[in-house]
């Protein structure tokens, strides 16, 4: 679809705009005897995201899953120091290995399966970005906490191809779904730092979000309608998400650490409205509400260059 396309391409400009705003002035910042580090990093993403259409009465009366089973990623992390003071930035971009399905479920009015179909994703994109500001309360030697602030932007672009559809039994083929979704995040939370060796540091956060808010866009091919199937949703929620972040750094030389790490992000639906255009030629506010939940683990290694 153009417009896919085009808020693609936006989206990336986008992104490498904000990435060159953040590490210009941490660069400069390691100009004037800042601590700076560059750190290039691979990663595999395990997860899932749930589209939800609820009843008029609040019941779930469809949902899509879709599959990040597994996703690699490539990414690059820059963080400055100034005394207590740490900002990093953070982003991934996803390569996907093609092995995820969405399964689409219908539910009739009696609470029972009334179709159920999977198809095969042909395609992803998947863009993680995060800001985070963290301030370093050293207890002793060997233990520091440090409060965290951190705003993350997401952004995952699915194209399922054609399935297989069983409707009360009988199967039938099922048409192709797009779908994608932006999503922006405050967390906030605690990371406990610990130095049992000279050389190596652990570290173990913990961090929820006070506020979120999500945009979502889906497209429905080959429907019985006059006109074309889509609909867009938008979400915001309250302590609705969940992430914990848990890492090993070895440093092997002064400039030179190599870092482990592994994360997890949970939720609880937001709800929000829902707009369609089904059998309509133009979007409007249904009454129905819609709903989103994400969960994610994604494990990895990086190498940390400090200048």
């Amino acid at each position: 679809m153009p417009m896919r396309v085009i808020m693609t391409y936006k989206m990336k400009k986008l992104i490498s705009t904000i990435l060159f705003t953040l590490l210009l002035p941490l660069f400069c910042f390691a100009q004037n005897a800042f601590h700076f580090s560059l750190a290039p990093r691979v990663s595999f993403t395990y997860g899932e995201l749930n589209e939800i259409l609820y009843g008029y009465n609040g019941e779930i009366v469809s949902q899509l899953n879709w599959n990040q089973k597994p996703l690699l990623n490539l990414g690059l992390e820059a963080s400055a120091s100034y005394k207590k003071l740490i900002v990093s930035a953070l982003f991934d971009y996803s390569i996907p290995l093609k092995t995820s399905y969405m399964y689409d479920t219908d539910w009739d009015s009696a609470g029972d399966i009334e179709s159920l179909s999977k198809h095969p994703i042909e395609h992803t994109i998947n863009l993680n970005s995060e800001l985070s500001i963290k301030y370093d309360f050293q207890i002793s030697p060997a233990i520091s906490l440090l409060p965290i602030i951190s705003f993350d932007y997401l952004f995952t672009d699915f194209n399922a191809g054609i399935g297989t559809k069983s409707v009360y039994i009988q199967y039938q083929r099922a048409n192709k779904i797009d779908y994608y979704r932006h999503s922006f995040f405050i967390f906030t939370g605690l990371c406990i730092k610990l130095y049992p060796l000279e050389k190596l540091s652990l570290a173990i956060d913990f961090q929820f979000a006070p506020f979120s808010y999500q945009y979502a866009y889906d497209y429905h091919y080959g429907t019985k309608s006059p006109y074309p199937f889509s609909s867009y949703e938008i979400q915001t929620g309250c302590f609705s998400k969940f992430k914990t972040n848990l890492s090993a750094d070895y440093k092997i030389k002064s400039f030179l650490t190599l870092k482990l790490f592994a994360n997890l992000l949970l939720s609880i639906p937001d709800r929000g409205d829902f707009y369609t255009n089904y059998y309509s030629d133009s979007f409007y506010l249904a009454s129905q509400k819609s709903g989103v939940t994400i969960s994610s683990t994604k494990i990895g290694t990086a190498v940390i260059f400090t200048f």
